[in-house]
């Protein structure tokens, strides 16, 4: 059965499977199409949409370059501002997304919510481009004043279904979600990794980064179940999701998609083995 997570939107965002590949866990898309067949249908990579890497409005280096270091049950990523920016990403990459029967979202974070605006702006037309996804959960400083006053903004830019992607801080949470669902958006995203740190023992260098995997899993579930529980829009849900069983979990809180993200960085063929066992469209 199609997954809608713009139900009320006109232009709509109809997933043929549960599964998502998280922001910036298949770069673009377009880097592993090949490999994993994304211009196929979704019997061949399990994918109900893929979500882009978080991209700025003008291209951004990361120094030191982006990396991933081990850690217990789960990695440490840095550098993922790393992006060649919105122009560049959209000229390049979204008339290949045209032609897959593969929804893609574009992930979008910057600090102004004027950024926001123009990016979405900037976005709204464009052939290949499924929705929007606001990047939020770099920061927990927000407001819900704040959210319903972006994501009205951002109304005025675009009517393409629009995602709020929430840090993973329960303090706020649920009250965000609402915020952001009475302005306008189309589903929240509760997808996110935790600040953290780790030491190389060669060097004693200290890794600054975003940690994700299994070890986020028991707070993503209690956040997923909390905003699924207090809003009337689809939740995507996600945080250490590895096998099958994980995504039933978030599922079964109120999930209306899962959102897989290290597992990807682990197995790139897992989201079609868990979108068989869950049910493809």
């Amino acid at each position: 059965m199609p997954i809608e997570l713009a139900p009320k939107n006109p232009y709509s965002l109809t997933l043929h499977t549960p599964v998502i590949a998280g922001a910036g866990t298949l770069g673009y898309g377009v880097e592993c199409a090949r490999q994993l067949g994304l211009a196929n249908e979704p019997q061949q990579h399990g994918l109900g949409a893929l979500v882009t890497r978080s991209t700025t409005l003008q291209p951004q280096r990361a120094w030191p370059l982006p990396r991933i270091v081990e850690a217990p049950a789960g990695i440490i990523s840095s550098g993922s501002e790393h992006n060649p920016g919105l122009r560049y990403v959209t000229e390049h990459c979204a008339s290949i997304w045209a032609g897959w029967s593969l929804p893609v979202i574009i992930s979008i974070v910057v600090t102004d919510m004027g950024e926001f605006v123009s990016a979405a702006a900037q976005l709204e037309g464009s052939t290949g481009v499924a929705g929007i996804e606001l990047d939020l959960a770099i920061t927990n400083t927000h407001s819900p004043a704040y959210i319903e006053q972006l994501v009205t903004s951002v109304r005025t830019a675009t009517l393409l279904p629009l995602l709020i992607k929430l840090p993973l801080d329960l303090s706020h949470l649920v009250n965000l979600a609402e915020a952001a669902t009475n302005a306008g958006a189309d589903a929240i995203v509760v997808s996110n990794s935790l600040p953290g740190l780790t030491v190389e023992p060669a060097t004693g260098e200290h890794i600054c980064g975003w940690l994700c995997g299994p070890a986020l899993r028991p707070f993503a579930l209690d956040a997923v179940a909390a905003v699924a529980q207090a809003i009337q829009a689809p939740v995507v849900g996600g945080g250490g999701i590895m096998t099958v069983e994980d995504a039933r979990q978030f599922l079964a809180v109120g999930a209306s998609a899962v959102s897989l993200d290290a597992a990807l960085l682990v197995d790139f063929r897992i989201a079609v083995q868990i979108a068989t066992e869950l049910g493809i469209d």
